[in-house]
């Protein structure tokens, strides 16, 4: 996993499984970081933006959609 200042992203991840965060979400609130990890750690599983990707996704945060939106609002 790294850590860095990234302009347009909360996190990526490569296909070769390598997690990138960006430094800004250390001023968001802790399960708002949480919905980034999840969502990147789905990345492991199914590589792209699928019906599939956002089920395994909302099987494991179940209000993913609470905390992305509020994300967005604090640190937009």
């Amino acid at each position: 996993m790294v850590i860095k200042w990234m302009e347009k992203r909360w996190g990526s991840c490569t296909c070769n499984g390598k997690i990138t965060l960006n430094t800004e979400l250390v001023k968001a609130p802790k399960a708002c970081i949480e919905y980034v990890m999840v969502h990147e750690l789905c990345h492991l599983v199914i590589r792209n933006h699928t019906k599939d990707f956002y089920d395994l996704q909302a099987k494991l945060l179940p209000d993913w959609q609470k905390w992305k939106e509020k994300l967005e609002k604090t640190l937009a």
